[in-house]
């Protein structure tokens, strides 16, 4: 069977420049300012809450929230509100003309609840009124009558170990007569013969945080009725055409009457992904029932409560190994928290097993994982997604058989990493563009790791140093999720400026300027000439959503099939311009000319105005599509991912045994992410990544009360790394090993920026405790907060032993 077109221009282009060094290209890989940077520096740039000073006569919507975390509604009245000054609607689940459900992959999430609330931030009705005071005011006016129901946070209160069964318990969502949302398994080879076999065996629990995506941009929409009795939306989203499809059914509407643009966005993290969906749908329904401009932006305290998290995780792991270090099985029970709802976590802990066992030749394997209802703020997309938290336990593992095997950390990683050649626990070959040992050499030699852990092995007093290293593989795109294809369209204007047109958008991970980068390096014109207009529903094609470090990938061959066909239609009407081969043809805008001889040359511009006179189409679709993903649900075997990234992390810490307090001092970052395309924004990636990554592993949580309150609503609660807990120095060297069906060989690098800080962290705080293997085994849960890591000085009596 042969390959579609796409495939065959990708891997052309990819064939055609894989030797090349950086050096030689003039846009891929290279310095350059970001499409967008100058307006947003100048303060230029208009964010959705900007867009309100345009339209006239707006109303602004509040979202009455329950004070139960889990409740029947016996009766809502809304009597008293309506009649307050400023009011003009208040509006309740039985408003609603289409069908009540946000729900992004089950249909499990009430717009507007009206039977049952599941958490402190569910929506019982919706102010309508002439200014923010006057809804916020009215909103206690709504009464609300309650039967309140048992309150569960623990999700050990759901299922239980050894197998994951689930308990008899008070059901979340008893209309699906199960809270477990999803599970998933790996079964490979013989586990029970591999641990009687193994001369080493360990097991430990793990516990990961809940962790709030907190981006600079709280959430924020703008709904405009259309005389069609359609509606216009600008929102914060990451994914408008998955916006407009929910708010399609909300509205009981055709696509083609719903209309969403995504302005610049203020950080997303994915946490923009399914909140989008819930407050487009909200303005929309306002702006439909009112015939108004409606206009919603949240405060940091409804955002933390109202959006989705990282989700929590609870795990069992146990690993099984030679005396020589060699892996020889892994057993392990995972738990994911994914709160009241569902969101993402089917796809959530979907990725998660895929990773599980982490970048390492795992002969025999049997892991169970299982998301489950809780009655905390539900969880759902975040960076790494579902990655980080496995990671975790596996990198944690790792060092522990290190430990007991009496290797050194790295070199018991090199004895089992995948290379080229291997096989996953999936069974998937690997047959090209593995990074990973490279990764950890560059890392090892950047972090000067031998001298650092011969150095420290000899320290003395109470300020321990330790350095620590952890390693992931994170499969790029939506996998097994979905339909995983991304469109472009490029434009050339008739003055030889070029408009870019994609549904993807851009929330400040810098991929539509890797894109941009691209089609310039395709085209051959400088990015300066490309404009890149807003995603938008009713003019952009539908690229996919802007999540599973995609955008590189899929919207980058998408754009460069696009760019190449423009570019052979004008290579070949230059070369009849100027009398020489197509292939001949140097396009170095403003200049067009021969190879063989320069001095035969014309301006772009000019040839651009040719291709009118000519009937040369100069604008183009772009599509690709990944193969599609393969996945046994009873055996977890197959080929989850087309392509994966691969990296390693070296964190140098220091610890204050008299606090607790630990902090990074220096960190190392190294990834194989194929070709580097965006070279500005990905160093901003990894120095990014890592920081988030050390607010994840050092400080961040979520800390609910017993009644499902949120403890920690604001940024003055939650705490984030500031500018003083930036580590002195973040290196970052790239590993380039190239992907055949990447654009130029490139890979993602978005998500991956995050997976492997945690790890690298906890390992290195546990190698300044000492390195004992007890210790090291209660280096088991982040946030490594001071109090925690002095519990653990505390109970193992480290300042006495330490003491100068």
């Amino acid at each position: 069977m042969s390959k579609p077109e796409y495939v065959d221009i990708v891997e052309k282009v990819f064939e055609k420049t894989k030797e090349k060094k950086t050096k030689e290209f003039k846009y891929i890989g290279k310095h350059i300012i970001r499409w967008d940077a100058i307006d947003k520096l100048s303060g230029k740039a208009w964010f959705t809450a900007d867009l309100v000073k345009l339209y006239q006569n707006v109303v602004f919507v509040y979202s009455v929230r329950t004070k139960y975390a889990h409740a029947l509604i016996k009766k809502i009245d809304v009597s008293d509100a309506e009649k307050y000054p400023g009011v003009i609607k208040v509006i309740t689940a039985k408003d609603i003309p289409g069908i009540n459900d946000v729900g992004y992959v089950i249909p499990d999430q009430p717009l507007l609840a009206d039977k049952k609330v599941r958490y402190i931030g569910d929506t019982v009705a919706l102010i309508v009124a002439e200014n923010y005071e006057n809804a916020l005011e009215a909103a206690d006016l709504v009464r609300v009558e309650y039967e309140p129901l048992e309150v569960i946070l623990d999700p050990l209160k759901v299922v239980e170990w050894g197998g994951l069964r689930e308990k008899e318990h008070t059901l979340i969502h008893d209309e699906r007569g199960s809270d477990v949302v999803s599970r998933y398994k790996i079964r490979r080879g013989d586990v029970k013969k591999a641990f009687e076999e193994a001369a080493v065996v360990i097991e430990n629990e793990y516990r990961t945080p809940m962790q709030e995506h907190a981006y600079l941009e709280p959430e924020a929409a703008l709904a405009i009725p259309q005389p069609d009795g359609g509606v216009t939306i600008y929102a914060k989203t990451q994914c408008p055409f998955d916006t407009r499809k929910a708010v399609a059914q909300v509205l009981g509407l055709p696509f083609n009457k719903v209309r969403v643009i995504a302005p610049p966005l203020g950080g997303g993290f994915g946490g923009a992904e399914d909140v989008g969906n819930e407050i487009a749908a909200k303005v929309a329904l306002a702006a439909i029932l009112t015939g108004r401009p409606a206009f919603l932006v949240h405060t940091r305290e409804e955002s933390i409560i109202g959006h989705s998290k990282r989700h929590p995780m609870i795990a069992r792991y146990k690993h099984a190994a030679t005396r020589d270090g060699r892996l020889l099985a892994v057993e392990a029970e995972i738990v994911l928290d994914t709160g009241a709802y569902a969101s993402l976590g089917p796809f959530v802990g979907w990725r998660a097993i895929v990773h599980s066992t982490g970048p390492y030749k795992v002969p025999n394997a049997k892991v169970d994982l299982a998301v489950v209802y809780t009655n905390k703020v539900y969880a759902g997309a975040f960076r790494g997604f579902g990655n980080p938290q496995v990671a975790f336990a596996h990198e944690r593992q790792m060092d522990l058989l290190a430990e007991e095997l009496g290797l050194d950390p790295v070199e018991f990683r090199l004895k089992n990493i995948l290379r080229n050649g291997d096989r996953t626990v999936h069974g998937q070959l690997l047959s090209h563009g593995v990074g990973l040992e490279e990764a950890i050499l560059k890392a090892v030699e950047a972090a000067n790791w031998y001298e650092k852990r011969k150095l420290y092995s000899q320290q003395k007093g109470l300020l321990r140093r330790g350095i620590g290293i952890a390693v992931f593989y994170h499969g790029n795109s939506i996998g097994a999720e979905g339909a995983d294809f991304s469109s472009a369209t490029i434009i050339i204007q008739r003055d030889g400026s070029i408009v870019f047109r994609t549904g993807l958008t851009d929330f400040g991970q810098g991929s539509i300027q890797g894109i941009v980068n691209i089609i310039a390096e395709t085209l051959g014109v400088p990015p300066s000439y490309i404009k890149v207009e807003w995603p938008d529903t009713a003019s952009t094609p539908d690229a996919g959503p802007t999540v599973a470090s995609r955008s590189t990938v899929m919207g980058g061959n998408a754009a460069l099939v696009a760019a190449y066909k423009l570019r052979q239609r004008l290579n070949k009407l230059a070369g009849e311009i100027l009398g020489c081969d197509p292939d001949d043809i140097v396009i170095d805008a403003p200049d067009v000319y021969c190879k063989s001889d320069p001095n035969l040359k014309i301006t772009w511009q000019e040839l651009v105005e040719q291709s009118f006179w000519k009937g040369v189409p100069i604008q183009e679709f772009g599509y690709f599509r990944a193969p599609p993903a393969e996945w046994d649900e009873e055996t977890g075997q197959g080929a989850p991912y087309m392509h994966y990234t691969f990296g390693a992390i070296i964190s140098d810490v220091v610890v204050d045994l008299e606090t607790g307090v630990a902090r990074v001092k220096e960190a190392v970052t190294a990834y194989d992410i194929g070709r580097v395309i965006n070279r500005t924004g990905a160093e901003h990636h990894a120095v990014g990544g890592y920081i988030q990554g050390m607010g994840y592993a050092l400080m961040e949580d979520i800390y609910h009360a017993p009644d499902g309150r949120v403890y920690n609503t604001n940024l003055s609660t939650y705490h984030i790394p500031t500018g003083l807990d930036i580590p002195e120095k973040i290196k970052a060297v790239w590993v380039e090993a190239g992907f055949q069906r990447g654009p130029y060989g490139a890979k993602g690098l978005g998500e991956p920026s995050i997976v492997g800080i945690a790890p690298s962290i906890a390992n290195a705080v546990a190698h300044a405790l000492g390195g004992d293997i007890n210790v090291n085994k209660d280096i088991n849960r982040i946030p490594l907060t001071p109090d925690y890591v002095y519990s653990i000085i505390k109970k193992h009596g480290l300042i006495k032993k330490y003491k100068a």
